[in-house]
């Protein structure tokens, strides 16, 4: 009954060492490629732009932005690394071109930043 137990036992030790060679090369390449597409850099139109233009104008000018639409790509970089945008804002009765912006802050975690050169009369 020995006998049986010592291959038992080995048998056993090397089906677990074929399955763990064959499964840790598969989660590396599987995890790999769940990485290797970079993020994309937001658009001058999308809502998060819009929010963050919106909120940084407020906070430097002062003022309530009543609108900020028509919001329009000028300059894409070759990487997409920077993105130049047009938008029209809209205040309590003016209504002004401002420019922004788009890049990226930190790439490997996707958190761009915005900047931009404020309402025109409120520097």
């Amino acid at each position: 009954m020995k006998e049986i137990s010592k291959n038992f036992e080995a048998y056993a030790f090397f089906g677990i060492m074929v399955l763990g060679l064959l499964y840790i090369p598969l989660v590396v390449v599987v995890a790999s490629k769940a990485h290797a597409a970079s993020p994309a850099l937001p658009r001058c139109d999308e809502a998060r732009t819009i929010d963050q233009v919106r909120g940084a104008l407020e906070a430097q000018s002062g003022k309530v932005i009543l609108g900020l639409h028509s919001a329009v790509e000028t300059h894409v970089t070759d990487g997409t690394d920077y993105r130049r945008c047009v938008a029209a804002v809209v205040t309590d009765g003016d209504e002004a071109t401002v420019s922004y912006a788009i890049g990226w802050y930190d790439r490997e975690n996707a958190v761009p930043f915005w900047a931009g050169d404020g309402l025109p009369g409120s520097q």
